[in-house]
């Protein structure tokens, strides 16, 4: 028994830093604008993966390519085209079956480029979210299962967000490029609003368990 505890323990502190290095490599393919590449990053055997950003969520790995091969490659490209998400403070729970992990992480980050503003001209935003991820062992191999966005603020970089608030817009996507439902959380930030806890960090646990996901 004492030895099957200690490969248990190993195998989910070796899980711990390959997840960390897959979201890593989300938000380094993001920036560089890599995202056909990112689709590789999402388990493909999970009927339930799914991703949800402000503005919807992509149910499916066909959602996930819509997502990133269709919306991201066509619209959030091009010269002064810039998006950054860094991961800080992240929180990382392992399943104690090693199948599942559950993690958190706040994002600080900027946004530049013509396709964030209505006119269409380049101009900077700061970009702050936070990141609920569910991960799934598939094959081996650590996949991200469940991605979810929460919002925090986005404002020019020259205004604060306590005058501006979150001035972030989506406008009116095209059938290709929709999301599959709405948005479960639509939090962001102004001067009225409570911030919440949210997503809460992840709890040491056993098995999944499909209510807490992300």
């Amino acid at each position: 028994m004492e030895k099957q505890s200690l490969e248990n323990q190993i195998a989910r502190l070796v899980a711990e830093s390959k997840i960390q290095n897959l979201m890593g490599r989300y938000s380094y393919l993001l920036t560089a604008g890599r995202y056909h590449e990112i689709t590789e990053l999402f388990a493909k055997k999970a009927s339930d993966v799914r991703a949800e950003m402000s503005f919807g969520i992509y149910e499916g790995y066909e959602g996930i390519v819509r997502l990133y091969s269709k919306y991201h490659a066509d619209i959030i490209v091009g010269p002064g085209v810039m998006a950054v998400h860094t991961l800080t403070t992240p929180v990382i729970e392992v399943a104690g079956d090693a199948k599942t992990a559950k993690a958190v992480w706040v994002s600080p980050g900027h946004i530049t480029g013509g396709p964030f503003t209505p006119d269409k001209s380049i101009k900077a935003y700061w970009a702050w979210m936070r990141y609920g991820c569910d991960f799934i062992n598939e094959d081996g191999e650590w996949k991200i299962w469940h991605l979810h966005v929460y919002g925090m603020f986005m404002c020019p970089f020259e205004k604060s967000w306590a005058e501006l608030g979150d001035v972030h817009q989506t406008p009116e996507l095209p059938d290709e490029y929709k999301p599959d439902r709405p948005p479960t959380t639509t939090w962001s930030y102004n001067v009225n609003a409570v911030t919440q806890l949210e997503p809460a960090p992840p709890k040491p646990y056993e098995t999944f368990d499909p209510k807490t996901a992300y």
